[in-house]
């Protein structure tokens, strides 16, 4: 049983490696076209911070979930930091948790009623796509 658990333990953490790996090879990529920009602003709550830069592609009612995406023309620590900043400095919003791996970044969020997650993975050399999550509190 212990060898069982073992070796189940060992195919995870190669199996995260794995991951870990493909993400950073794809980070250091050349950039294909960039994915088509939304027209307007997208109805995000009210308040809501944007990071400076931020391009808009798209956004999703899932219920009472707002799903918006969009990219930075960053790479993932410079990406990381924006939306940090920006999220800290919203009036009515704060940073509850924040991570950052070599080619993603989560940053959690609560404020005005509402809670949620900016995931972040940069995609190739200098783009790093953006999904904002944001739900009722």
């Amino acid at each position: 049983m212990k060898r069982l658990v073992l070796l189940l333990l060992a195919v995870f953490v190669l199996a995260a490696c794995e991951d870990e790996d493909k993400d950073k090879k794809a980070a250091g990529a050349a950039c294909a076209g960039a994915p088509a920009q939304m027209q307007a602003h997208p109805a995000l709550p009210a308040g809501f911070p944007d990071a400076a830069g931020i391009h808009y592609t798209g956004v999703q009612q899932k219920g009472p979930t707002t799903v918006a995406s969009g990219y930075l023309t960053e790479t993932i620590g410079p990406a990381h930091d924006a939306y940090m900043k920006a999220v800290g400095n919203a009036r009515g919003y704060k940073v509850t948790h924040d991570e950052q791996d070599a080619a993603d970044s989560e940053v959690n969020f609560e404020g005005n009623g509402k809670s949620g997650q900016v995931k972040m993975v940069q995609e190739c050399k200098s783009r790093t796509t953006v999904t904002i999550t944001i739900r009722p509190a």
